[in-house]
């Protein structure tokens, strides 16, 4: 339908009715040349070159003619200049309706690129409101929304442009308008369900590499000599998660890395594809790389919900609680404000050392000695304790 709208519009405007906002230009005949073909280089007919040039009863090279064309053609030229400007208007119907073939067949992205070098080339001296129409058809028929849209815009800011066309370009103008804003709303709940799946992603990775560290190839920490996890004291517990998840987070870095790797790779080729079929062209690798920066914080925000999450669940464990330092200060069922360290104030993990057993570590990683790593309780994890219990601290 929308061919067939563009044909209508150019064979309406090729029989245009002459009247007073016509000028007759000076044409010398050149050889070659015949009155069918100088009708249709001006888009005429030969009634009208017959009408214009009474008593024009032969038709040879070096005759005089008038050729009737629009006065908006001439624009700041006088009819002095009418073989120029004839020129100019041959040139630029030439170029448009080599343009309109091409988008009568289809190609819009090579018809679009031809209406851009008429406008190039004529746009001068000429108003090219049919190019511009011409242009704005191309990216509507791409669903190049946003350009149409300034198109037609651009079609309607014509002075010289017929009122019938800017009317039509005022209808399709709107339609434009609303695919845009449907297709924004479509881009939208497409990244917000993308951003959601990403959080999902996210606390499942967690709880995933949490299940997997007992897969083969990971080996966990040997249980101390008559222990289990529930007859284990607090230190003890702690010093067995700690140690654990400083062997895990060995063990997994590489794995991680390759991981998010390819996570990046299926993300940024995901949104390429959703973006291709929503905007009908190639997003740019700015687009690109904007989405997987938003995917990725999403995805952080996430591990820190469920770091806090697991945090605050690890803390209830351990008897850590956020009460008032009043709260804090009663005394347990043992008799003691801190049953961990019996009020003595001192690391019951490391005795006050600072410095706790590797569980069968060979190497000096610290400067403490061999099978020494930082405190689980009292220290950063990087460096020696302070020796205080840090669970009266």
């Amino acid at each position: 339908m929308i061919i067939l709208l563009f044909a209508v519009m150019f064979l309406t405007n090729s029989a245009k009715s002459w009247g007073q906002d016509i000028v007759n230009l000076k044409h010398i005949v050149q050889r070659g040349e015949t009155i069918e073909s100088l009708a249709d280089k001006y888009r005429l007919t030969t009634d009208i070159l017959k009408t214009v040039n009474l008593g024009m009863d032969t038709f040879y090279t070096g005759l005089e003619v008038f050729i009737p064309v629009d006065k908006k053609y001439l624009c700041l030229r006088s009819e002095d200049d009418s073989e120029i400007i004839l020129e100019d208007i041959a040139g630029y119907f030439s170029e448009y309706q080599e343009a309109s073939r091409i988008f009568n067949s289809g190609n819009y992205k090579k018809a679009d690129k031809l209406f851009e070098s008429t406008i190039r080339n004529h746009g001068k001296y000429l108003p090219c409101e049919e190019a511009y129409f011409g242009k704005a058809m191309c990216d509507y028929n791409r669903n190049k929304w946003s350009s149409a849209i300034d198109g037609f815009t651009q079609v309607i800011s014509i002075k010289e442009c017929p009122e019938e066309l800017k009317e039509q370009s005022r209808g399709l103008m709107a339609n434009a308008e609303e695919q845009r804003e449907a297709r924004s709303q479509r881009t939208a709940n497409f990244l917000s369900g993308l951003f959601q799946a990403a959080a999902e992603v996210g606390t499942a990775y967690m709880a995933a590499s949490q299940a997997n560290a007992g897969q083969a190839g990971y080996g966990y920490p040997s249980m101390p000599q008559g222990k289990s996890l529930g007859s284990m004291s607090n230190a003890e517990f702690t010093n067995y998660v700690n140690t654990s998840l400083v062997q895990l987070a060995n063990y997994s870095v590489m794995q991680v890395e390759q991981q998010w790797k390819q996570e990046e790779i299926q993300v940024k080729t995901g949104f390429a594809s959703s973006y291709r079929q929503l905007n009908g062209r190639e997003p740019s690798a700015e687009e690109v790389q904007a989405a997987y920066d938003n995917y990725m914080q999403t995805k952080v925000n996430a591990y820190k919900t469920v770091q806090q999450a697991s945090s605050g669940m690890y803390d209830r464990e351990l008897g850590i609680s956020d009460n008032s330092s009043t709260d804090s200060k009663k005394k347990t069922a043992s008799g003691f404000v801190c049953s961990v360290c019996r009020d003595s104030h001192v690391c019951q993990t490391c005795n006050g050392s600072g410095w706790q057993s590797g569980m069968g570590d060979i190497h000096d990683h610290y400067g403490a000695g061999i099978n020494k790593i930082p405190c689980g309780n009292c220290s950063n994890g990087r460096s020696e304790g302070d020796g205080v219990c840090h669970f009266c601290k």
